[in-house]
């Protein structure tokens, strides 16, 4: 904080803003995290030149850090935007020009975001149009944070860059481009998937950050509890049958089902996948990506891959009822098929499946295990404040609760950025079927009676597990209540 303070006295003594405005800017930066000079910019305070000047007093208090760590960075991030303005016309104009010197400093403004974010350990990194500038933000354990705010001239200059990188078209802005590039910091290789899309005000740049290293298979490291991985394991040792993982978008389905197919994986296992996109490699499998130009959809290639004698099969989503019928089929017919669906828990996915056609007597009698799951914040281990839940609060949360229980909320340091959470771990329902659950299939019995039955079979819903793990000191009860939407 005394750092930005001698910017905005700085700026005071030049008769750039007065203390008011001053004081406007910092009670702003208190809730949102921005740097003052965005936010007196944002305000319309000082100018564009401000601006330039107040960016680059922040990026040269950074500088000698990152310069001790090993990083080429720009001297002068006034330097970067000074130059950036002549890349610009002829980026726009001329795109074979573009690998002139002249867009070195852009090349270095870019590294130095990915990098940030890498170092944050961001999963994405959104670049994008702002009202006054161009804002950059990082998804940081599954919320977006806030990063540099830059002048708005930038951000095209940095757009045709990360086009460059993803081999993608420089001179089309109009429709909406995916791309990918490997990018390597401290001799590590990273994959990024980047995606582009049109708005006013400019192209939003997506970049998505896949880390091989990060990836950590097996159902221990998913953090799974004891008594739920023996129950998994019994599924996973099955010769025939489905195995459907459930949940919305960057919920962790994908890690699960890698992490499953490591269970089994060996060279004594045929096993094949079809995804879209494949997001991790790994060894022995044969992963095949879906490429709709080319008419190889989930559809066609579950079709081709049942001429390759699998032993096992991956099919990435049952996005219609085609796929949904050639995968039970397929299970029907001696192999062991894993797959996902985006339903809200586990009990629903019978109901969708009905819905989008398929016969429940197929879902009777393949279907053998259904994981729900979400990701919730880990509770910073540095910061962490313990408290004694009060009787009221324990018989309020529904389920048995130690009476000596201690849970902890998050508070905020500099090891977790001061959000009071550092990481993530997966709270999940699994919903093994039974012959109750199979005669209510049958006569499509709607979701809250089949969850109802699962619970009565054993099933721990996925908010008594996230309940768990709070006990445990693993996350908090705030976290849990959020993402499960459970009203006391």
């Amino acid at each position: 904080m005394q750092f930005r303070k001698r910017i905005g006295d700085h700026l005071i003594e030049a008769g750039l803003i007065t203390k008011e405005q001053l004081e406007i800017a910092l009670e702003e930066q208190k809730k949102t995290g921005e740097l003052i000079g965005a936010i007196l910019y944002g305000h319309g305070f000082i100018s564009q030149k401000d601006l330039f000047t107040v960016l680059s007093m922040s990026y040269s208090g950074e500088y000698t850090k990152d310069k001790e760590e090993g990083i080429d960075l720009p001297h002068d991030m006034k330097d970067i935007v000074r130059q950036s303005s002549a890349v610009l016309k002829t980026t726009v104009r001329e795109p074979e020009k573009i690998s002139d010197i002249s867009m070195v400093p852009i090349v270095q403004l870019v590294e130095r975001i990915i990098t940030t974010g890498i170092k944050k350990g961001a999963t994405d990194i959104h670049i994008g149009p702002d009202v006054r500038g161009t804002r950059v933000r990082y998804r940081i354990d599954g919320l977006l944070q806030h990063g540099m705010y830059l002048p708005k001239d930038v951000l095209p200059a940095i757009v045709s860059r990360v086009k460059i990188m993803g081999s993608m078209n420089i001179a089309e802005s109009r429709v909406p481009q995916d791309g990918s590039t490997e990018f390597v910091l401290d001799s590590k290789a990273l994959d990024i998937r980047i995606s582009t899309f049109p708005l006013v005000g400019g192209e939003n740049i997506v970049l998505r950050i896949l880390d091989k290293s990060q990836l950590l298979l097996g159902l221990e490291n998913l953090r799974f509890l004891k008594d739920n991985i023996e129950i998994l394991k019994q599924s996973l040792s099955m010769p025939f049958g489905m195995i459907i993982v459930t949940g919305p978008t960057g919920s962790g389905k994908t890690t699960t089902l890698y992490s499953a197919l490591s269970t089994i994986n060996s060279v004594f296992k045929n096993i094949y996948t079809i995804e879209d996109p494949i997001e991790y490699q790994l060894p022995l499998i044969r992963q095949s990506q879906v490429n709709i130009k080319a008419g190889l959809t989930f559809a066609s290639g579950l079709r081709s891959i049942l001429r390759q004698d699998p032993d096992v099969i991956l099919v990435g989503e049952m996005r219609d009822m085609e796929t949904a019928e050639l995968a039970i089929r397929s299970a029907l017919t001696g192999h062991l098929v894993f797959t996902t669906l985006h339903t809200n828990n586990a009990a629903s996915s019978l109901p969708r499946l009905i819905d989008m056609g398929v016969e429940p007597f197929l879902l009777a009698s393949t279907i053998d295990t259904i994981i729900s799951q979400r990701l919730v914040r880990i509770l910073c281990n540095k910061c962490k404040e313990g408290y004694s839940p009060t009787s009221e609060l324990i018989e309020s949360i529904g389920v048995p609760v130690p009476e000596d229980a201690i849970f902890y909320r998050a508070k905020g340091c500099g090891e977790c950025n001061d959000t009071g959470y550092r990481g993530r771990t997966i709270i999940y329902e699994i919903m093994k079927t039974n012959e109750s659950l199979r005669k209510l299939v049958l006569t499509k019995t709607g979701s809250d009676i089949l969850s109802d039955a699962a619970r009565k079979s054993g099933m721990e819903t996925m908010y008594e597990i996230g309940i768990k793990k709070v006990i445990l000191g693993i996350t908090s009860l705030e976290e849990v209540i959020s993402t499960t939407r459970t009203v006391f």
